[in-house]
């Protein structure tokens, strides 16, 4: 059975106590206009159309709610009443009414008494959102280490050039310290290989002393 299938079934389970909503309930089966009584008519009509012309898609795969045919329009009247903005289009050349956003379908299942239901949706929509930042964060995390792999190797590369000459001899013993510790710790972050050197360096002089080691290393090429 297909999620919208078993949500219908429950629908009709749902227990009406009330005279006006089991009566805009079966109004909203029909798809009958009906007058309103009390609060939660609304909710109990919009219940009844749901089951008459709607259908939902599984919140796992998709978040979707639609209604077609002549009851889309009755539909449209019903959510509004119940403070939900519907959307409109086609589809399979049909015209319908639908709701796409999370916000606006947790109101709708609230509104025709799955609270459970919204409640899932909630809890599926954290979860995806939960996975979209972690791997935003896994996405950024690895361009980061390609940046720095690249950085890295182009460095080693312009020390082992500069190496090869005599006036790497002539250099000052800080960046001789440098360009010793990075070719010896090729995978190392900036603020690691500090750590290393046998006087305190901040990570910024770091960088600059790499740079001009790249630098330098442009007048053997």
């Amino acid at each position: 059975m297909s999620y919208s299938s078993e949500l219908k079934e429950y629908l009709k389970r749902i227990e009406i106590k009330k005279n006006c909503c089991r009566r805009a309930f079966e109004a909203g089966l029909k798809l009958e206009k009906v007058e309103f009584q009390c609060e939660r008519d609304c909710g109990c009509y919009l219940r009844g159309v749901f089951i008459a012309c709607g259908s939902m898609t599984d919140p796992d795969k998709q978040y979707y709610v639609s209604f077609s045919g002549y009851g889309r329009e009755i539909a449209a009247e019903a959510l509004i009443t119940c403070g939900i903005n519907p959307l409109y289009g086609t589809r399979k050349g049909k015209k319908i009414v639908y709701l796409r956003e999370n916000d606006a379908i947790s109101d709708f299942l609230a509104s025709v008494g799955a609270s459970k239901n919204a409640l899932g949706l909630l809890e599926i929509s954290v979860i995806n959102s939960m996975k979209r930042e972690a791997n935003r964060k896994n996405n950024a995390d690895l361009a980061n280490l390609d940046k720095t792999a690249t950085a890295s190797a182009e460095v080693r590369n312009a020390i082992t050039e500069i190496m090869n000459h005599r006036d790497y001899k002539r250099l000052p013993e800080e960046l001789k310290e440098t360009a010793q510790l990075r070719l010896e710790n090729p995978s190392l972050s900036l603020e690691e290989l500090r750590l290393l050197h046998s006087k305190p360096i901040s990570k910024s002089g770091l960088y600059h002393r790499l740079k001009k080691l790249a630098e330098l290393s442009l007048k053997y090429r």
